[in-house]
């Protein structure tokens, strides 16, 4: 069975409600380690032994303004690239799930944010394969925003789990 870390990064998690269902999608899955880089201490100590256990490490966040909360870039640049040599990380597999309040159909050429989701998180699937890990399909909810949320939000965790528990085979 492979170990699975995730790695959430919402500057407002207490009042979240999309990556909040997400996470507890996570937590009914066996072998899978949570870590919020926003409660959790800033050091590497910290994220050392549970990156060091995972096979597939999973970025967890919002879809701000094209990219995640800054966060988890300082975390990337701070945390992850010390990890890179030591424990290492090539191997291992990266994965990112992110909850985006546009539609669908806004992300594409020609729609409302002029890009495809897999075009905007480009520089996760750089960075995994710079990084000598393999680069797994996004997981995107998508509506988040829309009247009907909560349809978009609770279908979108049962899937979240459903890949989680997929891939920890």
């Amino acid at each position: 069975m492979k170990n699975i870390l995730v790695l959430v990064a919402h500057p407002n998690y207490k009042e979240s409600k999309a990556n909040k269902a997400l996470v507890e999608a996570a937590r009914k899955v066996r072998n899978v380690v949570i870590k919020d880089i926003y409660a959790e201490s800033f050091t590497v100590d910290n994220y050392y032994d549970a990156v060091k256990r995972a096979d597939i490490i999973v970025f967890q966040f919002p879809f701000y303004w094209g990219s995640a909360p800054s966060l988890l870039k300082k975390w990337t640049d701070e945390i992850f690239m010390e990890l890179y040599e030591n424990p290492g990380v090539s191997g291992k597999s990266l994965m990112i799930a992110t909850t985006a309040g546009s539609e669908y159909e806004a992300y594409r050429a020609g729609g409302r944010d002029m890009f495809t989701m897999d075009e905007l998180l480009r520089p996760y699937q750089f960075t995994a394969l710079y990084a000598g890990m393999g680069y797994i399909t996004p997981f995107v909810v998508y509506s988040v925003s829309a009247p009907n949320a909560e349809d978009y939000i609770k279908k979108g965790a049962s899937e979240y789990q459903s890949v989680l528990e997929r891939l920890t085979e």
